[in-house]
């Protein structure tokens, strides 16, 4: 298997999302390479930056792909956002997140196993997140399989077999599913 390597960012390029202060932090750490994936008003901004390759919009297979190459999803967002959706990607392909402490975020995100948080807006903290995720690539991956495992217990196992057949076995008997 071929070591993950570098971050993914995937979402809008706005302010919103956290561009400028992903820009920021790469400017205080060099070390970080960081594949974007998204469309938005900040590309011109990231098509520049060193640091930064643009692949603009991707299809779902290669989003998928380059979610099983990179070491870590970073999602610098500054607005809540009720469900994120590369979230769940990131945690479903065993991808630790760096992301801001927002509330959505850190209800899901347990610092240090399987992602890691910092302060909304702070680009020195995720500079300090980022340079951490590069010197330490086995925690990385570690904190990967910690969040494939969440992603299976939270979001998958609540479906299961048994849980299906229980409510249409209470459908077939006329009861509730709210007892």
């Amino acid at each position: 298997m071929t070591p993950r390597r570098g971050g993914l960012f995937a979402g809008p390029l706005t302010h919103e999302a956290g561009v400028g202060v992903l820009l920021e932090a790469l400017d205080l750490y060099p070390g970080a390479r960081i594949d974007v994936v998204g469309l938005g008003p900040e590309a011109a901004r990231l098509r520049v930056h060193p640091q930064v390759r643009l692949l603009g919009r991707v299809s779902g297979e290669e989003l998928q792909k380059r979610m099983r190459a990179a070491a870590y999803l970073v999602m610098p967002g500054l607005a809540y956002e009720p469900q994120p959706q590369p979230l769940m990607q990131a945690f479903a392909h065993g991808l630790p997140v760096i992301a801001s402490g927002l509330s959505t975020l850190a209800e899901v995100i347990e610092a240090g196993r399987n992602g890691l948080l910092f302060e909304p807006g702070s680009a020195r903290e995720l500079a300090r997140r980022l340079a951490w995720a590069e010197v330490f690539p086995e925690k990385m991956r570690q904190m990967g399989e910690c969040a494939q495992a969440d992603y299976q217990a939270r979001f998958v196992a609540d479906w299961n077999w048994q849980r299906l057949y229980g409510e249409r076995r209470r459908q077939n008997r006329g009861q509730s599913p709210i007892s």
